[in-house]
């Protein structure tokens, strides 16, 4: 099962390659340095679950081994330096590797983050977005950015040289005037369930993150229109990038609502082609 799904993500990686340039500037690519990769980030980076094996990652908290940021590490030559959760958030209160700065402040401990770093990834947003629902967005808002902000200086004192990227969520709705999403993927039936409420939650965490990447001096990672709602939840059984709530094809994912096996591969060498980009 997996060697077809990473079959199937050579084809989205084409289009993931041709994309990169738009999503982060960066020069002429050149031969690539050696160091590490230090990922901080929620569920959707460590995505353990009931399909593959899951390890200990740096920080503790069980991910998937073959997760996104696996494939960053492979397709850059990189040492992966993983401290996801699942759970972790930027601002809502949490235990330390469950927290972003925890997370920051683990890896320079260990010396995972330091003078041999080449690449970090932030993965976070969606926890705060869902515990912080009763605060009102502008306040939400600030929280997150400065909470980012705050994770990004620590990283960057740390290593003033590293490529620091802040990534997006796929899509969960359609861009179309009914904002369709596919909670339920089963034996090929998908209806399209209108969702204007959760389009806006959606849009909301997006610009969030994009205000949160301008302010910090970072690139932000936008994975909207490659992981988009027709390839995400409502894509077909093996190829969808993101596995429904209700979703029978099991073996293509280790946690319902994440990125699938497929989706994880195309993320990873989206990651992987804009960190090359800078080169």
């Amino acid at each position: 099962m997996k060697n077809n799904v990473v079959r199937r993500a050579a084809a989205s990686a084409a289009a993931a390659s041709a994309l990169a340039a738009s999503l982060l500037t960066g020069g002429v690519a050149n031969a690539l340095p050696t160091g590490n990769y230090v990922a901080f980030g929620d569920s959707f980076a460590a995505n353990p679950g009931q399909s593959d094996p899951a390890v200990p990652g740096r920080g503790g908290c069980p991910i998937s081994v073959s997760n996104i940021g696996s494939h960053v590490a492979r397709e850059t030559g990189l040492e992966l330096h993983d401290y996801s959760c699942n759970g972790t958030t930027a601002f809502m209160p949490t235990q330390p590797q469950k927290s972003l700065m925890g997370q920051v402040d683990n890896a320079i401990a260990q010396g995972s983050l330091g003078p041999a770093t080449q690449l970090v990834t932030i993965y976070v947003g969606a926890n705060d977005a869902m515990q912080g629902a009763v605060l009102p967005m502008p306040v939400q808002d600030d929280l997150y950015t400065t909470n980012v902000v705050a994770a990004v200086q620590k990283i960057k004192a740390a290593n003033p040289t590293a490529r620091v990227m802040l990534i997006g969520y796929p899509a969960f709705t359609s861009n179309d005037p009914t904002h369709y999403a596919c909670p339920v993927n089963a034996a090929g039936f998908a209806p399209h369930i209108p969702a204007a409420g959760m389009h806006q939650f959606e849009m909301a965490l997006q610009n969030r993150q994009e205000r949160a990447a301008n302010e910090s001096g970072i690139g932000f990672v936008n994975m909207k229109n490659i992981a988009n709602i027709d390839v995400a939840m409502c894509g077909p059984d093996g190829e969808r990038q993101v596995s429904a709530i209700l979703d029978t094809d099991v073996a293509s994912y280790n946690m319902t609502n994440h990125p699938t096996f497929h989706g994880s591969a195309v993320t990873g060498t989206t990651i992987a082609n804009v960190y090359k980009s800078t080169f």
